[in-house]
């Protein structure tokens, strides 16, 4: 259950439900599966699994939440393959040209005909709320996916005012500034990992991977102008993860020290081990994450 990315929100007012009251509000959304003829689904379910019933897991404070997406898959290919099919008996058999609104409504009746016959994917997007902080925490890969998640829980909620991190201090600038003289904070060290992005010319990028990130060829780049927009490093030998110039955390890791220290023994159920990571991980976010707001801003 270990969050791998990190999408963070900080919380413009107080966070007004307890696990309780947030349990009822994501009931008014639980997860469906998709009927016959619907293309996708999405709704709240147990952060612990299908056999619980709690919508929401609270521990320490911290309240956990699971939004399960599920959409049918209609491969592109075989849509446009089967298209291609339909208007070619059209074309021979009333010897006419099928025009681009008649491709369009054929195109929708193969949609409907391939529906009922489609195999499910689904996707579970975990998020948890630290009221005591005012952070919104979303285990998601990006921006994007994290806003599916916080749109949801907006529209059950009523309301939820937030609001990505807010920096004087831009993070590329800080991150430059870290690699080109590697006086990095004492609690920080590089990773062997970075993208060097132009400036000057869109898209114009350097990808560094399994590099010594404090090598003269790493230096030249910047020299000559180049920016970082990713940068691999780890914390207290404790947890490892690449931040992005827009403040997202990606490939978190939490390092063996750190997950030894839940309930691994053989007697402990899985909600045992569910909770005991839950705690731990929770709590070593809840400092490494001011510790990253705070060394942004250091000159």
């Amino acid at each position: 259950m270990w969050f791998k990315n990190l999408c963070l929100y900080k919380l413009e007012t107080e966070f007004p439900f307890d696990a309780e009251n947030l349990d009822q509000r994501l009931a008014r959304e639980v997860f469906r599966p998709c009927g016959t003829m619907d293309p996708e689904s999405a709704g709240w379910i147990s952060p612990l699994g299908d056999a619980h019933p709690s919508l929401v897991h609270a521990a320490n404070g911290y309240l956990m939440v699971c939004l399960k997406e599920e959409n049918k898959i209609m491969p592109a290919t075989v849509i446009k393959e089967a298209l291609a099919e339909r208007i070619g008996q059209v074309e021979d058999q009333e010897m006419r040209k099928v025009r681009k609104k008649e491709k369009d409504r054929l195109k929708d009746e193969i949609i409907i005909d391939m529906l009922p016959r489609a195999f499910t994917r689904s996707r579970r997007n975990y998020a948890y709320v630290d009221p005591h902080a005012g952070w919104l925490v979303v285990d998601a890969p990006t921006w994007r996916r994290a806003e599916e998640l916080t749109e949801r829980l907006r529209d059950v909620l009523g309301s939820l005012r937030i609001t990505p991190p807010q920096l004087d201090s831009a993070p590329q600038a800080v991150m430059t500034r870290w690699l080109s003289s590697e006086q990095l904070p004492p609690d920080f060290g590089l990773g062997d990992e970075c993208v060097l992005a132009d400036p000057q010319l869109e898209g114009a990028e350097v990808r560094c991977k399994r590099q010594d990130l404090g090598s003269g060829e790493i230096k030249a780049h910047i020299r000559a102008g180049k920016r970082v927009s990713r940068l691999a490093l780890h914390w207290q030998d404790r947890l490892s993860f690449v931040l992005d110039a827009d403040m997202g955390i990606r490939r978190l890791r939490f390092g063996d020290v750190v997950q030894d220290e839940g309930d691994n023994s053989e007697s402990a159920s899985d909600l045992e081990r569910f909770d005991s990571d839950f705690s731990i991980m929770t709590l070593e976010l809840a400092r490494l994450i001011p510790r990253i707001m705070e060394v942004m801003e250091e000159r």
